[in-house]
């Protein structure tokens, strides 16, 4: 079975294609459809766009299952106790206990509960909440219902599915997961493997983004790109300089209303008699600012975790690195709703006049039908088990020739990778993702002027001999030049920054960051700078 986890996010439409087996998932591939970068949040219009061309550049094709979610700033939660604890009563009396906690007609909205403690007489009732015009909205973004969501969620419940896989251990019994990213932040507490508390706060990176925006006057854009460049926050402001020390405040300040929440989220948890949480894992676009986790760490006062939501799965086609991991987490969680467990597991909105299949005035008929194919397909199944023993042998055959076919590649194949099709799949297309790689790093991008192996030429020339510059990282992506490097001076960095503004090619030169190196001696450093382009680009 394939199951597609559609993340719809503020800033991109992200998918992730899962294919599940026996006790077996692999992560086939990941795909992100980015809106124009905007202060304001994307229209429907942009969105329904985005997921259009997510679906045609990714090449998705039936059958296959689709989860996606509702924003958790939409979604309310509600925790009921009843003195029972019998499902079948709790059913049924739940709307009725349910209509005198809530300021909305129960015609107007659809709720989904799970059962997440019991006592000798008692159950504890988690209980999420939509708006029926929030579900009607998001599911107008499918046109196509076959390709509508099967299950249609709340993106914080959701990243419970992360932790509670059978591909995933942990050894905390209570924990929260937080997924930061541009205008909300998803919270979900679990506690003795159940979902405890769920929260969304309206914060996320884009109050970072404007903070650095109004305190160094620079554009929208510009500000955008100095805090994914550039971001970080300190924890310790000696050895830095002045000018670090009063971009990390800035940061700083931007986080504290949402660092407030956050503090007050954990206390209204064990205010409730629920458990302390002792640790954070966090994920989400904003996740990845520098030096993060030890400074929420210092701030809450508990440990704080990168989650590395990839690392969890052997047969995986995309690369463990943290920014995939940081933006694949959301539509991972969505995907894995429906492995291993069943429906009732989920919070699902998808139900009522919203079920993607409801039975229409023909339903008997329909009934009648499913049974005579049943009774068909029963006899099928009689005749398929007749010719298995018949396609055993013949696919024996298959495999062996497949075996000596392999062994005849120019890439040597593993030999425990020679008896099992998916595992050999993901390796040789690994293999050639890395040759595709290579060679595009080689001769550089269609339409521009210098080529990957020319630039470095080119910074060979720049820099004195008696200059050390060591280049330790070298990132070329769409024009763009990311170098992290080492040299022995402040003064030495400086030459390298002006040779390379002097050069009739370079563009947007930015010198970044500077730290003392490992060696305690010479000095790490960050410079960034655009290509120009061709006159075909």
């Amino acid at each position: 079975m394939r199951v597609i986890g559609l993340d719809i996010g503020s800033t991109s439409v992200k998918a992730i294609e899962v294919e599940v087996g026996l006790r077996q998932l692999e992560l086939i591939d990941f795909f992100e459809e980015k809106y124009p970068l905007s202060l304001n949040p994307p229209a429907s219009e942009q969105v329904r766009h985005g997921i259009e061309n997510l679906f045609l550049r990714s090449g998705f094709m039936l059958p296959f299952k689709l989860v996606a979610s509702l924003s958790g700033l939409y979604v309310s939660s509600k925790q009921l106790t009843l003195p029972f604890t019998d499902k079948t009563k709790i059913k049924q009396t739940l709307p009725f206990e349910l209509e005198e906690h809530i300021p909305f007609a129960l015609d107007e909205i659809v709720f989904d509960y799970q059962i997440i403690s019991t006592g000798d007489k008692n159950a504890q009732i988690l209980i999420l909440i939509a708006p029926k015009d929030v579900i009607q909205e998001r599911l107008a973004l499918f046109p196509q219902k076959e390709f509508s969501p099967d299950l249609l969620t709340s993106d914080a419940a959701a990243l419970y599915n992360l932790t509670t896989s059978f591909y995933w251990q942990t050894t905390e019994t209570v924990y929260a997961l937080v997924n930061m990213g541009r205008l909300q932040t998803s919270v979900c507490i679990i506690e003795d493997g159940k979902i405890s508390q769920v929260r969304s706060i309206s914060q996320g990176g884009q109050a970072i983004t404007v903070a650095i925006q109004e305190a160094y006057h620079l554009s929208f854009e510009d500000a955008e790109r100095a805090k994914i460049d550039n971001g970080f926050v300190l924890t310790n402001p000696s050895s830095v300089s002045k000018d670090q020390i009063k971009f990390s405040d800035c940061i700083k300040k931007a986080l504290e209303p949402l660092l407030s929440q956050l503090a007050q989220t954990f206390q209204s948890a064990r205010s409730k008699g629920k458990g302390v949480v002792r640790k954070l894992y966090i994920t989400g676009g904003t996740s990845l600012l520098r030096n993060l986790p030890a400074y929420l760490s210092q701030e809450l006062h508990m440990e704080v975790e990168f989650l590395k939501c990839l690392s969890a799965y052997e047969t995986n086609n995309i690369a463990d690195q943290d920014e995939n991991n940081a933006k694949a987490s959301q539509a991972l969680s969505l995907a894995l709703g429906l492995i291993g467990k069943s429906y009732g597991e989920q919070f699902n909105f998808r139900k009522e006049e919203f079920s993607k299949y409801q039975r229409g005035p023909l339903g008997k008929e329909v009934r009648y039908f499913l049974g005579m194919g049943s009774l068909v397909l029963a006899i099928l199944f009689m005749n398929i088990i007749g010719n298995a023993f018949i396609l055993r042998s013949t696919l024996k055959n298959i495999n062996r020739q497949t075996i000596d076919i392999t062994k005849k590649f120019p890439i040597k194949v593993p030999e425990n990778l020679l008896e099992n099709a998916t595992q050999l799949r993901s390796y040789l297309s690994k293999k050639a993702r890395e040759q595709k790689e290579k060679i595009e790093a080689l001769g550089g991008s269609k339409g521009e002027t210098l080529t990957a192996l020319q630039v470095l030429q080119e910074l060979s020339s720049l820099v004195p001999k008696q200059t050390l510059f060591d280049v330790r990282e070298f990132s070329y992506v769409d024009g763009k030049i990311k170098i992290k490097a080492i040299s022995d001076s402040f003064n030495s960095i400086d030459t390298i920054e002006r040779n390379f503004k002097n050069h009739p090619q370079f563009t947007k030169v930015t010198k970044g960051e500077i730290s003392t190196a490992s060696d305690g001696q010479n000095k790490d450093f960050t410079i960034t700078f655009d290509i120009k382009k061709g006159k075909n680009s």
